[in-house]
């Protein structure tokens, strides 16, 4: 696994909290603390914290905070990946958190509205998050807090077939930059070589196509200062996303709606989709052929910024930790650029980061050091960001294949995500 890319799901969705036993067979070794020592525990899934190469950077971690504070030590406790989660969130039910630990990023919500992760301004400066990557960022800001550090992060990137680009007659060195763009070549593809076009992975059951929609100044809401909750999708950017998919849906191979995207990147190595958007496609072995081409995803418009869907893990802080501050010291430790690489095989959230891990050494990632910066969700973390991205799916399900127009759709749409706001 060393030398690849290798992307733990970002998006779990939420599960009903069981009773489960705290902390498993990834427990490390506890050595009993001085008299007076203060410890704090650190938790996170044993598929990093306890698997070498990254394991090291934990252990040496743990032994440059205590070495720079006396009277505090680690204990550094992990679980499977497939326990993981679930304990994490049984913890907190049961009163009973890590002082410091991994969050996935649509664990947030629930977590913080219930005042279970730590304000981190106070103990860090506003400032020091401007070293990460904004988009990421801002899945961790709660009420205007900061609730986690950024760890990992991922990305989407624009992928597309240079011999089938030749066959229509595009040039293969010159990718779509632009929706209107991609629609064009999307159909060109269609019409004059009997490929499908493009890619879509309807059957994933998410916002579809959301690395598209954020290389746009869109959002489906906003959320004031005082935390009030907008449907913002009678814009422009939704409008023109919604007519870009039924544009595009000519092109789409016959069972889009039910590939997700394991089936979108199997179908495009075997060379049966001219353009998809895709992560690593370390799954396929897209490497060894010579076809592929890489972008950035094609933005809304030419003055449109650039954009891409991004997710990951946190470093939180427990509000319940008796040592905030040395808490504080540890998760910075861990996000820090001398930590954050080796101890992770997804993608560091910060340019430092990125600088001095083993993804920027390999040239077939220099698409992915680029858009990566640009990488943010479509809404902001809400606790009605599941049912809100369920709305969004099924308002694109009726428009692309029920036939449903895009006025009535966004009225609707609307309706919806104003019921989900009023009534859970």
């Amino acid at each position: 696994m060393k030398n690849t890319l290798r992307f733990i799901p970002a998006l779990c969705l939420a599960l009903c909290l069981v009773t489960l036993p705290v902390f498993g067979g990834g427990k490390s070794e506890v050595k009993p603390a001085a008299p007076g020592t203060v410890t704090l525990t650190f938790y996170g899934f044993s598929d990093w914290v306890a698997t070498e190469p990254w394991a090291k950077a934990y252990g040496d971690a743990k032994a440059q905070f205590e070495a720079e504070n006396p009277g505090y030590r680690i204990e550094i406790q992990s679980d499977p990946w497939g326990d993981w989660e679930q304990k994490n969130r049984t913890m907190f039910a049961s009163g009973n958190p890590a002082d410091v630990f991994f969050v996935n990023n649509p664990d947030v919500p629930a977590f913080a509205n219930s005042g279970n992760l730590l304000d981190l301004s106070p103990y860090t400066g506003a400032a020091y998050f401007e070293q990460f990557f904004p988009g990421v960022t801002a899945m961790y800001l709660w009420n205007g807090k900061h609730v986690a550090i950024p760890f990992t992060t991922d990305c989407r990137i624009f992928w597309y077939n240079k011999d089938i680009f030749t066959q229509a007659g595009l040039d293969p060195d010159k990718p779509p930059t632009t929706w209107a763009e991609l629609v064009s070549y999307a159909n060109t593809i269609t019409q004059k070589t009997g490929k499908y076009g493009f890619g879509l992975d309807l059957g994933l059951k998410e916002f579809p196509m959301q690395a598209a929609f954020n290389a746009s100044n869109g959002s489906v809401i906003t959320v004031d200062a005082e935390g009030n909750i907008t449907p913002n999708v009678d814009t422009p950017e939704f409008r023109a996303y919604l007519q870009m998919l039924l544009d595009l849906k000519p092109t789409f191979e016959p069972d889009y709606a039910n590939l997700n995207h394991h089936d979108v990147a199997r179908l495009f190595v075997e060379g049966q989709l001219g353009m998809i958007i895709g992560n690593t496609l370390v799954e396929t072995n897209v490497y060894e052929k010579n076809f592929h081409g890489q972008s950035l995803v094609p933005r809304m418009n030419a003055s449109a910024p650039n954009g891409s869907y991004g997710g990951g893990f946190g470093i939180a802080v427990s509000s319940r930790t008796r040592a905030p501050e040395q808490a504080v010291k540890f998760a910075q430790l861990l996000c820090s650029a001398r930590y954050n690489a080796p101890a992770i095989s997804d993608l560091p959230a910060s340019s430092d980061g990125l600088a001095v891990s083993e993804f920027a050494a390999n040239p077939r990632n220099k698409v992915y050091m680029e858009q990566i910066r640009y990488a943010r969700q479509f809404q902001p973390k809400t606790l009605y960001f599941m049912e809100i991205q369920a709305a969004c799916y099924d308002t694109v399900v009726e428009v692309v294949m029920g036939g449903e127009s895009i006025d009535n759709a966004i009225r609707k749409l609307t309706g919806q995500i104003n019921r989900i706001i009023s009534e859970k």
